[in-house]
C-alpha cells in the first residue's frame, strides 16, 4: 500500500530533497554488508588490505548513490501538448524531463490512478525515459466524464546508474486536461435563416474588418485570398469579413433544439457531433449555449469543444 507522501508541484518547479524518497536497494544493502564484513575482518586480523577494501566499497557506494540522487535532484517535469480527448478514450499526456544530468538519465514514470494503489516500483507498469533513446514519454489515464480534469499523481523513479539506491517521488502536478463530450450520431431538424417558417438566425456584424480566415474553396473570390498568410505557410486561406455577403450564419447549432431533453451530458454529446460534422465539412456555424455563443472565428473548433466540455 502507499507508503510515500504525495507532494504538489507547480509548473517549472525543480525537484528538491523534500520531493524525493531515498532508499537503499537490496544490492545497496549487500554492498554495505560486504564493507562491514571487510572492516570487521581488518579489525580482527589487522589486515590493511581489508581496511582498504572496506573503504573502497564504501566510497564507491557513496559515489554511486550521489549519482542516483543527481538524476532527479533539480530536475523539472515538462508537459507536452496533448491531442484532443473525448469521453471514452484514454487521455494522453506527454511528459518530458529537464535535468542537470541528462547525459546518463534513466527515469521511469507512470500515473497512479488509484488513491490506494501500490506505489512500489514495477518496471512493467512504467514508461522509461532514456536520454539516449526517448526524451519524452506518453502517460495515459481513462477519460470517463467530460470536463476539466486534473492529471493523476505521477510516480517518478530511478535507480541508475548502479542500482544501489532507489530515488522516487509521488508528485501531483497542477496540470489540467479538457475532456470533450463523446459525439453521438443523431438526427435533428434545424431550420436555417430564410426558411419557410420565416425564422432568421442573423449573426451580428460590426464593420468591414476581417473576422477570421477559412480554407480556400473553388468559387471563392480571389480578392479575399489572404496573400500574406499564403506567403508564410503556402496555404490558401480566405478572409471572412465582419460584413459578409450573406450577413447570416450558414448553420446554427443550438442547445434549444433539445428542449425536451433534461440530460446535459446527452445534449453536450449531440452538440459535439454536430460541431465535428460542421468542422469536417468546412461549414460556417454558430454554437449557441445558455451562457455563451461561439461565433465563426480563428480557433473556433477548440473554443466550441471546450465550451461543451463544461456546458
Amino acid at each position: 500500500m502507499r507508503t510515500m507522501k504525495t507532494i504538489a508541484i507547480h509548473d517549472n518547479e525543480s525537484l528538491s530533497l523534500k520531493h524525493l524518497t531515498i532508499r537503499p536497494t537490496g544490492l545497496g544493502w549487500g554492498m554495505l554488508a560486504i564493507a562491514a564484513a571487510a572492516w570487521v575482518l581488518g579489525m580482527n586480523y589487522t589486515l590493511n588490505i581489508a581496511y582498504l577494501l572496506a573503504f573502497w566499497i564504501l566510497a564507491f557506494a557513496i559515489w554511486a548513490s550521489l549519482q542516483a540522487v543527481w538524476q532527479l535532484y533539480g530536475a523539472t517535469l515538462l508537459r507536452i501538448e496533448n491531442n484532443e480527448c473525448f469521453v471514452g478514450e484514454n487521455a494522453v499526456v506527454g511528459v518530458a524531463l529537464r535535468a542537470k544530468n541528462m547525459r546518463h538519465c534513466r527515469v521511469y514514470l507512470r500515473f497512479i490512478l488509484d488513491d490506494n494503489g501500490d506505489t512500489h516500483f514495477k518496471q512493467q507498469e512504467m514508461q522509461l525515459l532514456d536520454s539516449k533513446a526517448r526524451h519524452t514519454v506518453e502517460l495515459t489515464f481513462p477519460a470517463t466524464r467530460r470536463g476539466i480534469w486534473r492529471t493523476p499523481v505521477i510516480q517518478i523513479y530511478t535507480h541508475a546508474p548502479f542500482a544501489l539506491l532507489s530515488v522516487s517521488a509521488l508528485l501531483q502536478p497542477d496540470w489540467q486536461i479538457t475532456v470533450y463530450p463523446a459525439p453521438i450520431e443523431h438526427t435533428v431538424f434545424t431550420p436555417v435563416a430564410g426558411d419557410e417558417q420565416g425564422e432568421s438566425h442573423a449573426v451580428k456584424r460590426g464593420n468591414d474588418e476581417t473576422a477570421y480566415l477559412s480554407p480556400y474553396h473553388a468559387g471563392d473570390s480571389v480578392r479575399r485570398i489572404a496573400w500574406k498568410q499564403y506567403a508564410k505557410n503556402r496555404k490558401l486561406t480566405v478572409r471572412q469579413m465582419e460584413t459578409d455577403d450573406t450577413g447570416i450564419s450558414d448553420y446554427i447549432i443550438s442547445y434549444k433544439d433539445y428542449g425536451e431533453i433534461a440530460n446535459r451530458d446527452l445534449i453536450a454529446s449531440y452538440l459535439c457531433q454536430r460541431v465535428l460534422t460542421a468542422e469536417n465539412q468546412h461549414r460556417r456555424y454558430l454554437l449557441e449555449l445558455p451562457f455563451d455563443t461561439i461565433a465563426p472565428q480563428n480557433g473556433q473548433r477548440r473554443k466550441a469543444l471546450s465550451a461543451l466540455a463544461v456546458f
